[in-house]
């Protein structure tokens, strides 16, 4: 088998995952139309820029969160691995491969979930020239706060609201400190060492650790709404 088949075999692999556990992108339609660019979109050739890198970014979510279903099956456990020291239970962590990669992928969808939503704001941002003149200082959160006073009946700004300020604002504080303070691997490696002895704090911390594919397919979900609501707003303001 060469290099292309085994390239081609993974991504067979992924495709089927993502198929399996229900990884859908429902963006399809503003892939095609890139959310209608707005009349008040100063630079139209930007807003198709954003507007492709959301559908990109989001298939590489997708992926991603694929990759990481197809691994778990394979990562250390350590409520498997153990040993016994004078009758007592204690958690080893001999790390794999497989956990390797499942960590590298898993801060993958942190940046990608982050990138999605920061675009999204660039996107919204970018139909207000007036109200946002620095390009540097636009990200989602402050761009959904900039435009609450002004849109508080909007049903599609009032569900980027409630998101901001909910399941944003808590992946925001997990990605952090992935990002900003400590590796996917180190933090859950230094977590299990130093409670190696202690079973019932080592499954809490393996059922946190085992469950982000769930946390980055619910978060999938979420975006797929963003993707339709932002539509629907930006659309609107034709």
């Amino acid at each position: 088998m060469d290099e292309r088949q085994i390239i081609s075999n993974f991504n067979y692999l992924i495709a089927q995952n993502v198929k399996k556990y229900n990884l859908k992108e429902k963006g399809d339609k503003i892939k095609l139309n890139p959310f209608y660019i707005g009349e008040k979109a100063t630079d139209s050739r930007l807003g198709f820029n954003i507007t492709t890198d959301i559908g990109c970014i989001h298939s590489d979510l997708v992926y991603t969160t694929g990759i990481l279903f197809t691994l778990r099956p394979y990562i250390n456990n350590p409520l498997q691995e153990t040993v016994y020291v004078k009758a007592k239970e204690f958690s080893t962590y001999r790390q794999n491969m497989y956990d390797s990669l499942y960590g590298m992928y898993a801060s993958i969808c942190f940046e990608k979930l982050y990138n999605f939503w920061d675009r999204i704001g660039d996107k919204i941002a970018n139909e207000f020239p007036d109200k946002f003149t620095n390009s540097r200082a636009i990200m989602f959160a402050n761009v959904i706060e900039s435009l609450k006073s002004d849109f508080q009946t909007d049903r599609n700004i009032k569900w980027l609201i409630d998101f901001k300020d909910s399941d944003f604002k808590d992946f925001n504080d997990k990605r952090k400190v992935v990002v900003h303070y400590e590796h996917i691997e180190t933090k859950y490696k230094e977590a299990i060492l130093d409670n190696f002895g202690n079973m019932d704090k080592i499954k809490e911390i393996f059922e946190e650790k085992s469950t982000l594919p769930e946390f980055f397919k619910k978060h999938i979900e979420l975006t797929n709404e963003g993707i339709e609501k932002t539509y629907d707003f930006v659309k609107k303001r034709r």
